[in-house]
């Protein structure tokens, strides 16, 4: 019996694959690798040829996926995810290879500084990787291993057992007025009433006599914050650090709202218990 060897998928072609399909476009992808549009072309090529069939079709600048391609995702999501922690496992302290971390908007000023400083003193071989998103977004990224850790508001529901969670912050909520003009009949920019910290906000908003008129509403509180700040509207926002130093506007604690916790979702390795340390100044 006669077999042909054929070559061994390279992981590096197959981030390629993952960051055209998420990204849309080679180009996209070769900015993310650090590779020209044509290299990631021939990735593709040879990923193709490997696997004997069609990834990705072509219609001007635009990439997507072919049926195919979308099939074997999860599949190639949970390699490379093993791949990852490869510098991790034959490293002695665990504390080595690329770390990804997600971070809701406001903890990219809140913690992110402190990480970006400390952690190359702390653990040098580990290559910090951020992403930003919502607290839903970023919790379901770590559910599916897309993610290692996240920093984002308290579930409300029982997280699973392969989680660990920390507590990191309580952020009471306030409203937050333009200094000038100081009127109580600004609009309201509300904070995302589906996201996990503004549906708390929102509910307390709802118990109110008197509702105010909605101007926009949107999960980003330094906007909202800004949007005050220039005096076109009113706000209920959750007090984070950051808050408290930005100018144009006033900050009214609400004592009978239920504050949001803001807390580290990861999975217990010994990165994640240096950033543990790290966050909360240890």
């Amino acid at each position: 019996m006669c077999s042909i060897e054929r070559n061994s998928l390279d992981t590096r072609y197959l981030e390629t694959l993952l960051e055209v399909v998420e990204g849309g476009s080679l180009a996209a992808a070769g900015r993310r690798q650090n590779i020209t549009a044509a290299a990631v072309g021939q990735r593709l090529k040879a990923l193709e040829q490997e696997l004997g069939t069609r990834l990705v079709a072509r219609s001007g600048a635009t990439v997507r996926p072919t049926s195919a391609c979308l099939r074997m995702l999860p599949r190639l999501q949970s390699i490379l995810s093993e791949t990852r922690r490869l510098q991790s496992d034959v490293a002695e302290d665990g504390l080595a290879g690329p770390y990804r971390l997600g971070v809701i908007s406001t903890g990219l000023s809140d913690y992110v500084p402190s990480l970006v400083t400390h952690l190359p003193e702390l653990a040098p071989d580990v290559e910090l990787v951020i992403t930003p998103g919502s607290s839903t977004q970023l919790y379901d990224m770590v559910s599916r291993a897309d993610l290692d850790a996240a920093i984002l508001v308290e579930p409300h529901f029982q997280i699973p057992k392969t989680l660990a969670i920390q507590h990191l912050n309580t952020q009471p909520f306030a409203w937050v007025t333009p200094t000038e003009p100081a009127t109580a009949d600004l609009p309201l920019v509300v904070y995302d009433r589906t996201s996990w910290g503004g549906e708390i906000a929102w509910r307390w908003i709802e118990q109110q006599a008197t509702v105010p008129q909605v101007l926009c509403e949107m999960d980003s509180p330094e906007t909202v914050a800004s949007l005050v700040a220039s005096g076109v509207a009113r706000a209920v926002l959750p007090i984070w650090a950051s808050l408290a130093g930005m100018s144009g506007i006033n900050i009214h604690s609400i004592e009978e709202l239920t504050p949001r916790s803001i807390v580290f979702v990861h999975r217990g390795t010994p990165i994640d218990r240096v950033c543990v340390g790290v966050m909360r100044g240890g």
